[in-house]
């Protein structure tokens, strides 16, 4: 009998976990490039946090490859490339020296542009 208690236990926790996994949304990180703008633009205002940086910088965006290509030039301030050594760490709450942030800035701004250049919808 007590097999039985057990056994009916077990599958209705197990059939409860099943159904909640299968109706919960996936969660995924897919910032919008206006999120993207203010996140670059704190860069230079000191109101971006490390870990929102670190997160930018260290997933890929494939949905959009403008975007995708901009957080690709920020890994490379990050991390340098051939051409140039990786930003220093900046002081007083700064992420970055002071040519890392303005190389964070000219990619804020090309990001402006791409907003601007993107097309407006409604949906109805």
């Amino acid at each position: 009998m007590e097999f039985i208690a057990v056994f009916v236990f077990t599958l209705l926790v197990t059939g409860l976990l099943a159904v909640v996994l299968y109706y919960t949304r996936n969660t995924r990180y897919r910032p919008t490039r206006r999120q993207i703008l203010k996140l670059l633009r704190g860069v230079e205002a000191r109101t971006t946090e490390r870990a929102a940086w670190e997160m930018f910088i260290g997933y890929p965006l494939y949905y959009d490859p403008e975007l995708d290509r901009i957080r690709q030039c920020c890994v490379e301030i990050e991390e340098g490339s051939d051409e140039l050594p990786p930003a220093s760490p900046g002081l007083n709450g700064y992420l970055y020296d002071r040519a890392g942030r303005e190389r964070i800035a000219k990619l804020a701004d090309e990001l402006a542009r791409l907003i601007e250049k993107e097309p407006v919808y409604r949906e109805f």
